[in-house]
């Protein structure tokens, strides 16, 4: 019999599997994080458990999808950050602003995850959305960034 918890990060896993990191390697970190989940809730602060786990679990797959290598050369033309000068401080100041101000949180989650390196294919399966609504938004944040610098 499976319990919750592993059904839970299975579903986690499987969502987030691609081309950087397989399902079981995904499902056992998972489970760690799990673990961490329950030493650290807090029940006191009017969250179910499940869904504070959730949120561990999930961060610690998008923190160790972003350290893997870039295997993923099919969609490298999506990848260019040539439109900004991220390497310059100022003008990631200015942007990571521009995005406080002007975009929504889900806007602000996604085209971080861009410029951090996944593909749309990949930005598509970790916040289960169309590649095509992955970029349009893209598209839209660097025209709203582009409007304001």
């Amino acid at each position: 019999m499976v319990s919750n918890s592993e059904r839970l990060v299975r579903i986690l896993a499987r969502k987030f599997a691609c081309a950087k990191m397989d399902e079981q390697d995904l499902f056992q970190e998972g489970m760690i994080a799990y673990m961490r989940a329950t030493a650290t809730y807090n029940p006191e602060r009017d969250v179910k458990l499940e869904t504070y786990a959730t949120r561990v679990i999930t961060n610690r797959f998008i923190d160790l999808l972003r350290k893997q290598p870039d295997t993923d050369a099919m969609f490298d033309d999506e990848k260019t950050t040539s439109d900004f000068s991220l390497d310059d401080e100022v003008h990631l100041i200015e942007i990571k602003k521009i995005l406080a101000d002007h975009v929504n949180e889900i806007e602000r989650a996604i085209f971080n995850s861009y410029i951090e390196g996944f593909s749309y294919e990949e930005i598509s399966k970790i916040f289960d959305r169309p590649r095509k609504q992955i970029d349009n938004i893209v598209q839209k944040v660097k025209k709203i960034i582009k409007s304001h610098i």
